[in-house]
């Protein structure tokens, strides 16, 4: 599986509310989800949670980077899924972009994939 490990920590510190959850529900030490967030925190520059009594709330550095890591995580599945299809799930034919001529003259192409849509400028 594709993906990111501390951000995967990351996120699931955020969602058991402490580390001690978070390292059962990984099945790893909490000394390796301290040390995983310490060093996000010492690449980012930034402190992203408060520690106290065993538990956790954001920063502002916290929440804003939650937004990313969850995108990150997002496209990491999408990739993941994309070269690792499952094999039971009914995939339908490919649909080329749609052009869409644009009040101002410039053009967007529209397509799905999966259950994302996208739209790109030109």
């Amino acid at each position: 599986m594709l993906e990111d490990t501390r951000i995967k920590i990351f996120l699931t510190v955020i969602e058991c509310g402490n580390f001690t959850a978070a390292a059962n529900k990984l099945g790893i030490t909490q000394p390796a989800v301290s040390q995983n967030i310490a060093e996000l925190e010492r690449l980012l520059g930034v402190q992203l949670m408060e520690r106290a009594r065993g538990e956790i709330s954001l920063t502002e550095n916290g929440r804003l980077f939650e937004g990313y890591a969850r995108q990150i995580a997002h496209w990491y599945s999408v990739a993941d899924k994309a070269f690792h299809p499952d094999p039971l799930a009914i995939h339908p034919t490919p649909v080329a972009p749609v052009r869409l001529k644009l009040d101002d003259g410039s053009e967007a192409s529209v397509w799905a994939s999966g259950r994302d849509i996208h739209i790109e400028l030109d």
